[in-house]
Parts: structure tokens; C-alpha cells; sequence
């Protein structure tokens, strides 16, 4: 294992591994691993691009609402 990676112990759903299991025999990822970590990576730009969005629309809706006179929360 390289120096920069930590092993963690995972137990998913023998529906998912079977997934996984058909996406690595197909040549989609080398191995199960390469697989969890590309999941795991996605997972953390969707969750950051959510997070990002909803920064931006409570922006936009505050900017609105002082267009319109409202008054806006305070954090």
C-alpha cells in the first residue's frame, strides 16, 4: 500500500459488490478498490458542488430580498 493511502475495513450489500464485481470483469476499473476510491471521490464533489449551490442560491435570495426591501436574516 502506498504511503499516502489508509486502509479502511468496508461492508456493503452483497447487491453492490456484485455491481462492483461486474464493473471490474468488464474492465470499467481494475479492481474492486480503484472502484470504492473513484465512489468515494464522487461522492465528495457531488457533496461539495451541493454545499456550493446551496451557498449560492441563499446568496441570490438575500440579494432579492434586499432588492425588494425585505429584511434578511442574520447569521
Amino acid at each position: 500500500m502506498k504511503a499516502d493511502r489508509q486502509s479502511i475495513p468496508v461492508s456493503l450489500p452483497k447487491g453492490v459488490v456484485k455491481e462492483i464485481d461486474e464493473m471490474v470483469r468488464r474492465g470499467e476499473f481494475s479492481s474492486k478498490s480503484e472502484a470504492i476510491r473513484f465512489g468515494a471521490r464522487l461522492l465528495i464533489m457531488l457533496e461539495k458542488r451541493l454545499h456550493q449551490r446551496a451557498e449560492d442560491y441563499a446568496f441570490e435570495d438575500a440579494m432579492e430580498g434586499l432588492k425588494r426591501g425585505k429584511n434578511v436574516p442574520r447569521h
